[in-house]
């Protein structure tokens, strides 16, 4: 399991995103299909969430025991590896 940290990430519209954000998607979420970032336009109309931590798993079944057991943002099966964002610091 890693884990990383972010100070702030932006929930941003697929339809109104720039190019050079594009780069710094952290993670697009299956639980409601929101776009996780960690860079944000200044002129975007965004949600912002502090003290993030994203967790990334080795394994599918570590995974769904830590969602049945703990609250979570989102999280994603579309990466190599399962992903949950969680609020707290690591």
């Amino acid at each position: 399991m890693n884990t990383t940290y972010f100070k702030s990430l932006y929930i941003l519209d697929v339809d109104t995103l720039e190019t050079e954000v594009a780069d710094h998607l952290v993670m697009c979420g299956t639980q409601n299909w929101e776009h996780y970032y960690d860079l944000c336009p200044q002129e975007a109309h965004v949600e912002t969430l502090q003290d993030i931590v994203l967790i990334e798993f080795k394994d599918k079944k570590t995974f769904q025991s830590f969602i049945t057991t703990n609250e979570t943002i989102d999280y994603s099966l579309e990466h190599e590896n399962p992903l949950v964002l969680i609020h707290g610091k690591d």
